[in-house]
């Protein structure tokens, strides 16, 4: 059994396109495998839903970020020092982000 705590609540972080930071804010909850959730950026209001795995204390996340009425964009991640950090990907771009806790 691993430790590793998901913390459900609020994110903070950016993602990054073009080589500039874009901040988005997240409330996310995680729960037996699954996490779910809704934010916003500059783009505006969007939903997430995907699933977290954990495994020898690594933890391994990826979701769908879906733009209220627009295009869907894919994050993949892991947890690292208190922080998800991956790429996200949407067909003819990617990118990097970062997430963290606002209760870490």
């Amino acid at each position: 059994m691993s430790d590793v705590v998901m913390r459900s609540g609020s994110w903070t972080g950016y993602y990054e396109q073009l080589g500039k930071h874009f901040p988005q804010e997240l409330v996310l909850e995680f729960a037996d495998g699954i996490v779910r959730g809704d934010g916003t950026d500059v783009l505006g209001a969007f939903a997430v839903d995907g699933e977290y795995r954990i495994e020898d204390g690594e933890v391994r996340i990826g979701w769908v970020k879906t733009y209220d009425g627009a295009h869907s964009v894919l994050y993949l991640g892991v947890l690292e020092e208190g922080c998800v950090r991956g790429e996200w990907r949407i067909g003819w771009s990617s990118g990097g982000f970062e997430l963290r806790s606002e209760m870490t």
